[in-house]
């Protein structure tokens, strides 16, 4: 018997159990705020999920999430090698708590740098700083949850890029959406530790400002784009209106001498009225349950007969096609615009949603957009959303990007 085929097995095996190891040592760490739920966080971490389970087969993938239980129901689908867990944001939410002892409340980010990058802060969380220390690349998913209306997100950005420097791994971060900004010591801090990061790469002008000296900044718009639920084909506009208007995040938004969540379901009321729309042809999408049923709870009267669909539906089957969507969510916007639907955006929260929907205005969408003092109702829009071509920019934009953090790695054969 030769001993040649014999030594190309044992090589083929060596290379075998080297492929092997070398693939499961690639962890890719996820952070997210999915599993709240809200249909525009669930869709990009499933993008960036859906992504890595085609480019990065046998990679780990942690995905850091407040509520990593109700993000594993909704995601698990889209990549079998992923593992959830919430260890940073425990950290964020505890150095947020009522005066923990050994968090300093002038720099509390500190604190939770410490903890996300040694062992022993939080032995409780050991397990999951393990974890958190093997990984190669730190990946702060995009959306716009990092601000002043939750400042206290803030310090995940500190944290990353501590791991970051103790361990070696690459700090990303992807379709960051940081306005309305912190000020003071947090923003200083905040800043510093974004301009440590590899690449950081949001999706509005504003925050592509804010962070203009950042080594590693990029602008490829929303996360959003990396998804197949992007549409590929746009539909023709029915008779119908699609309505997603929210209760939460309302305090500023006026009408008619009201402000709230009144002023809104008073608005969205008045709208419906002057287009001449019956109930029976609205279309009621929930993107946050419960917080997207409130307005057509009060509007029960004039939305008889309307068609509801609740988040878990819009999840599993989709937002529905075609209609006129009057919108005060961000990504209906972007995939109903994407889809070629005409719309309204309005914008909830001035200082907030405006910057939102803009953004998307400034890659191509058609949509009447509504921000500030509201005097008047707008035409029912007739111009579309995205062109097809407009749409395919944005989606090649989003998917270079990817393929520029997660290059097809070399396998052994």
């Amino acid at each position: 018997m030769s001993v040649v085929p014999s030594m190309l097995a044992d090589v083929r095996r060596m290379s075998e159990r080297v492929r092997r190891r070398v693939d499961s040592s690639d962890v890719v760490y996820l952070v997210t705020t999915s599993g709240f739920p809200n249909y525009g966080d669930e869709l990009i971490t499933e993008a960036w999920l859906r992504y890595l389970a085609i480019r990065r087969p046998m990679a780990r993938v942690v995905v850091d999430s407040p509520r990593p239980g109700h993000a594993a129901l909704l995601l698990r689908h889209a990549n079998k090698r992923a593992v959830f867990v919430d260890t940073l944001w425990q950290f964020v939410h505890y150095a947020n708590s009522d005066d923990p002892a050994e968090v300093d409340p002038d720099a509390p980010w500190e604190w939770v740098a410490k903890a996300a990058s040694h062992l022993g802060v939080s032995p409780r969380d050991d397990a999951g700083v393990d974890m958190l220390l093997q990984a190669g690349t730190i990946h702060l998913v995009g959306g716009g949850y990092i601000n002043a209306m939750w400042p206290h997100h803030m310090w995940l950005i500190p944290a990353i890029a501590a791991v970051a420097e103790k361990t070696g791994a690459r700090a990303v971060a992807t379709g960051a959406g940081l306005t309305p900004t912190v000020d003071g010591p947090a923003h200083v801090a905040m800043l510093d530790a974004a301009a440590r990061f590899d690449v950081f790469d949001v999706r509005d002008e504003p925050t592509a400002a804010l962070l203009a000296d950042a080594p590693g900044l990029a602008r490829t718009g929303d996360d959003a784009w990396l998804s197949p639920r992007i549409p590929t084909s746009q539909s023709a506009t029915d008779g119908g209106v699609v309505l997603c208007a929210q209760s939460d995040l309302t305090d500023r938004f006026g009408w008619d001498g009201r402000t709230g969540v009144d002023a809104l379901a008073s608005f969205v009321r008045t709208v419906l009225d002057e287009w001449d729309v019956p109930g029976s042809q609205v279309s009621v999408v929930e993107c946050i349950p419960g917080h997207d049923y409130t307005i057509p709870t009060m509007l029960s009267d004039r939305l008889d007969g309307a068609r509801i669909i609740p988040f878990r539906s819009a999840w599993h089957d989709g937002l529905p096609p075609g209609g006129t969507w009057l919108s005060t969510r961000y990504h209906p916007h972007m995939l109903a615009a994407a889809g070629g639907a005409s719309g309204v955006a309005i914008s909830a929260s001035p200082d907030y949603y405006a910057t939102k929907h803009q953004a998307l205005v400034d890659v191509g969408s058609r949509w009447t957009t509504l921000a500030g003092a509201i005097t008047a109702v707008p035409d029912r829009p007739t111009a579309g959303g995205f062109s097809v071509d407009e749409v395919r920019a944005n989606v090649d934009r989003k998917r270079a990007l990817a393929q520029r953090l997660y290059p097809a790695g070399l396998r052994l054969m």
